[in-house]
C-alpha cells in the first residue's frame, strides 16, 4: 500500500511531482531534474525512489549510465495523480 507520505515527502519531491505531472509526455534525466529543482543529481535520485518504488515513476538505463525517467502513465496511482492535477487546476 502507497501512503501520502511516500508520493509527497518533502517540498522537492512535491515540486517534482508536479513537473512531470505537467509535462507527462516528455523523458527526463536526473541532471535535468536537479536543475530544475536546483539541487544536486544526487538528491534527485534520492527523492525519486520511493516514487520508483510506488512504480509512478519508470526508468530506463541507458548504456550503464544516465537513467531515462518517465511518469508510468500505465499505472492506476499515476493516473489518479494525474486526474487530481487536473480538477486542482481548474479550481
Amino acid at each position: 500500500m502507497v501512503k501520502l507520505t511516500d508520493i509527497f515527502q518533502s517540498k522537492a519531491q512535491t515540486k517534482l511531482i508536479e513537473y512531470m505531472l505537467e509535462n507527462r509526455s516528455k523523458v527526463f534525466n536526473q541532471s535535468t531534474l536537479a536543475r530544475f529543482l536546483d539541487c544536486s543529481p544526487s538528491t534527485v535520485a534520492r527523492i525519486i525512489e520511493p516514487l520508483i518504488g510506488a512504480r509512478i515513476i519508470e526508468y530506463e538505463r541507458f548504456n550503464q549510465g544516465m537513467k531515462v525517467l518517465s511518469l508510468n502513465i500505465d499505472d492506476e496511482k499515476t493516473r489518479l495523480l494525474l486526474e487530481f492535477h487536473e480538477k486542482l487546476k481548474s479550481l
